[in-house]
């Protein structure tokens, strides 16, 4: 007869293989990660520009209504253009029987600081705030396809004749700041 001596297998020869492969991709990992990170810059501003990060809840209020109301505006030009052949851009009166905001008086109106709104030329539009609390007065160029929005946030409006702030130079002379979207420019490794 013969013996023969079988032991048995708790698995623990498996269980060490598996433990050394998890080491290892881990190791592999912690090494790998720096490499492949996104690197983000800060990209300089302009003395007379301000990232939207650094303005107070009123203004991104007024901003978000803004860059609705630029897509509109934009929309309707270009349904003028297609279906009437004409080029205008939209009046406030159009932008306000349309119930599109900031330019509707309603109780967001109230809130935001009561704008006047003026047509200061084709496809630009200014909003002078009446009220002491609410958003600054504001400038909305719709000419491009992002908005380009200017806030007079040191108050100065009213020591300016609002007829000459039709072009982004005058703008910059009366203390106005232009709002900047984006303030990071991403790279991305892969």
């Amino acid at each position: 007869m013969i013996s023969e001596s079988v032991t048995a297998d708790d698995g623990g020869r498996e269980g060490k293989w598996v433990a050394l492969s998890i080491a290892v991709i881990f190791l592999v990992a912690a090494i790998l990660i720096p490499y492949h990170q996104a690197s983000t810059r800060q990209l300089a501003l302009a003395s007379h520009q301000i990232a939207i990060q650094e303005l107070e809840p009123q203004e991104l209020a007024m901003i978000a209504d803004l860059r609705l109301a630029h897509e509109e505006i934009r929309n309707i030009r270009q349904d003028n253009f297609e279906f009437d052949g004409d080029e205008s851009w939209p009046t406030l009166g159009e932008l306000e029987d349309l119930w599109l905001a900031p330019f509707v008086q309603d109780k967001s109106w109230q809130h935001k600081g009561r704008h006047q709104w003026r047509e200061s030329r084709a496809g630009s539009y200014l909003g002078i705030r009446l009220q002491e609390q609410g958003a600054a007065s504001v400038v909305l160029f719709s000419l491009q396809a992002a908005p380009d929005i200017w806030l007079d946030l040191d108050r100065k409006v009213s020591s300016v004749d609002v007829d000459d702030l039709t072009e982004p130079a005058a703008l910059i002379d009366a203390g106005w700041k232009q709002v900047v979207f984006v303030t990071q420019e991403e790279n991305h490794p892969h």
